[in-house]
């Protein structure tokens, strides 16, 4: 019984201008849009631009190239060994857990 009361127009108002607002604020991120195969590995042209970003990374780890592309940590891990068989980075300290690269 009883509930919430109506808001006035104002308030409407002033909700509808503060979504507005927000939404204005928010800048857009660089999304990367990572291509895969038929065969679920990754596009030459995805790796490239991998490639690119992380040359310009001080260190690398699995969690930041998930983050940073949007996928997986095991995907991540697998892409960060093939950019290490290729020569792109090096590996700094590989242990179990964490393995930590660097751009060669």
């Amino acid at each position: 019984m009883g509930g919430r009361k109506k808001p006035s127009i104002s308030q409407l108002e002033k909700r509808l201008s503060r979504g507005e607002r927000g939404k204005s604020r928010k800048v857009k991120e660089k999304k990367f849009e990572m291509r895969y195969d038929a065969s679920g590995e990754l596009t030459k042209a995805s790796m490239d631009q991998i490639i690119n970003e992380v040359k310009k990374m001080p260190y690398i780890t699995p969690y930041q190239v998930a983050t940073k592309f949007g996928f997986k940590i095991s995907r991540a891990k697998s892409v960060l060994r093939e950019l290490e068989a290729r020569g792109v980075i090096k590996a700094v300290d590989k242990n179990r857990r964490v393995p930590i690269y660097v751009a060669a």
